[in-house]
């Protein structure tokens, strides 16, 4: 990896209008000096997962880990379905379990709704078990008072709020000093 800072944005939902990955598009256009920002688009394309393939070549599995390799920092939103963790997101991480990708990895994990609570703590579980390092300072959790997405809003509208923009530009500070201080060690 070069001297410059890379994060990776992953969203586990692939609506086009997911809050999610509206929250990824906010923090790309606040995205500091320094820091290069990547939103990963290309979960649609990794196959379903199955351990008798994993040995096979597959392009769009070589992709997301080549990615994830890159990345100094990786910033995950993702919404909870059903009560769980979406299927698109635990199908990508069940393609990297056994080849670390992870392994010592730093991680933001925003929870960007008030009503999700189960997803986001079996997400938090796996990549734990997986070898990511959950920074907790850049794991905020959205309240009512402070949310950090709006329903039906656009990443511009989200920047254009003064308390949200605020929001995002202190979590890049965090994770900004998250990757200094790991890339120290």
């Amino acid at each position: 990896m070069c001297n410059g800072k890379h994060v990776l944005g992953v969203s586990g939902s692939l609506r086009a209008a997911s809050l999610n990955t509206v929250f990824l598009r906010a923090m790309s256009l606040l995205c500091p000096v320094g820091i290069t920002f990547e939103i990963y688009d290309s979960l649609d394309k990794i196959p379903l997962f199955n351990v008798d393939d994993e040995s096979k070549p597959k392009p769009a599995v070589d992709h997301w880990r080549n990615a994830l390799s890159r990345a100094d920092l990786i910033l995950i939103a993702s919404p909870e379905y059903a009560h769980g963790v979406t299927g698109v997101i635990k199908n990508a991480l069940d393609w990297i379990v056994s080849s670390g990708e992870l392994l010592d990895k730093p991680l933001s994990l925003p929870n960007l709704s008030v009503r999700a609570h189960l997803a986001h703590s079996q997400l938090s579980e796996i990549l734990s078990v997986m070898g990511a390092v959950l920074t907790e300072e850049c794991c905020p959790r959205s309240t009512l008072d402070a949310p950090y997405t709006l329903p039906d809003a656009t990443e511009f509208a989200l920047i254009e709020n003064a308390q949200i923009c605020s929001r995002l530009n202190e979590l890049w500070r965090k994770i900004e000093l998250v990757i200094t201080n790991t890339k120290k060690l």
